[in-house]
């Protein structure tokens, strides 16, 4: 894979430091916004990136890169994407990989006319973690309830509360605790139960309308998922998933997944079993080594698994924020 990075944020300093241990991509081309020309040059030197580029479309138009990175604010998702696919690039999109279901069906209807490849970058679907999680369900009998904790106190909400929000605390570039940490909640309950009955958000909102933290209710027919996510409070944070036979618990965020502990039976028979990954160089390094498999095998059924999943998850996104009464873009 030749690989453009469009970003230069912290996200992309995480990818371009996991892609250090993957062999078969190699890094050819990087975009940044005009003003913040000197941070990317400087990435690029970092990184050994040949081409540095501030005009977009001119990069879709000369680089060698067979596949673009898209890791910049939510708000640009889309567009950065369809401009990708029309130039005939495979994409790789952060989370959210859209603002709404509508902008996912687009992409999802470019990429497909033209067999391209588009994946959302999502971790929890690259981890053995997860794997394990899908194995134990089956075990757990009649699910009864799920509760998923990601609170994570930002390094950006001190300066939100002295009102310089960032574009991660901004309505406009479509921040908040929903569309930047709980995604990775949503993410890991659809990826196991699929879609819910109904969807309920409830926020806390800053002086701006943002949802500095909030949680999300997703009613499935036999029980309820509460999703608990925070930018301006820490906690620990776990998953845990019960079922009338049994229970277990991630003592961990959905983003890493780092063990897994199963408790089966009740009362004094209750068999435990720890599972714990094998240590990787950093989360994103599997995703990536994935994308590269299912593109270099046209492992297509992958492409459309995951686009009908984030098409799934952008759905919730749009409902949650409007029973929240977050009023993106404006």
């Amino acid at each position: 894979m030749k690989l453009a990075i469009v970003g230069n944020g912290k996200i992309v300093n995480e990818c371009l430091f996991a892609l250090q241990d993957i062999h078969e991509i190699e890094v050819v081309s990087i975009w940044g916004r005009p003003t913040s020309l000197n941070k990317t040059k400087m990435l690029a030197d970092d990184y050994g990136i040949m081409e540095v580029y501030t005009d977009y479309e001119k990069m879709l138009m000369e680089t060698s890169a067979d596949t673009v990175y898209i890791g910049i604010i939510n708000s640009m998702h889309y567009d950065y994407a369809k401009l990708a696919l029309i130039a005939g690039k495979n994409v790789i999109v952060e989370k959210p990989f859209t603002a709404t279901a509508s902008q996912a069906k687009d992409l999802a209807s470019i990429a497909l006319d033209h067999h391209l490849f588009i994946f959302e970058a999502m971790t929890v679907f690259h981890n053995e973690t997860f794997e394990k999680v899908k194995e134990t369900v089956p075990w757990l009998g009649r699910i009864r309830m799920v509760q998923c904790n990601f609170s994570q106190y930002s390094s950006r909400y001190p300066k939100y509360k002295d009102g310089f929000p960032a574009p991660a605390f901004q309505l406009e570039s479509y921040g908040g605790a929903l569309m930047d940490i709980n995604v990775y909640n949503i993410n890991f309950v659809v990826g196991l139960f699929g879609q819910p009955e109904d969807v309920l958000y409830v926020a806390n909102k800053g002086y701006n309308g943002i949802d500095v933290s909030g949680t999300l209710i997703l009613v499935y027919k036999d029980f309820v998922a509460e999703l608990v996510a925070c930018k301006d409070s820490d906690s620990e944070s776990f998953i845990m998933v019960q079922g009338e036979e049994g229970y277990f618990k991630v003592p961990d965020s959905a983003n890493s997944l780092r063990g897994l502990d199963i408790y089966i039976g009740h009362g004094d028979n209750i068999a435990k079993e720890e599972f714990r990954p094998k240590e990787v160089h950093h989360r994103m390094v599997q995703e990536f080594r994935d994308f590269v498999k299912a593109i270099e095998t046209d492992d297509y059924d992958k492409v459309n698994e995951s686009l009908a999943h984030s098409i799934s998850v952008c759905d919730i996104l749009e409902r949650a924020a409007e029973s929240a009464g977050l009023r993106y873009g404006e």
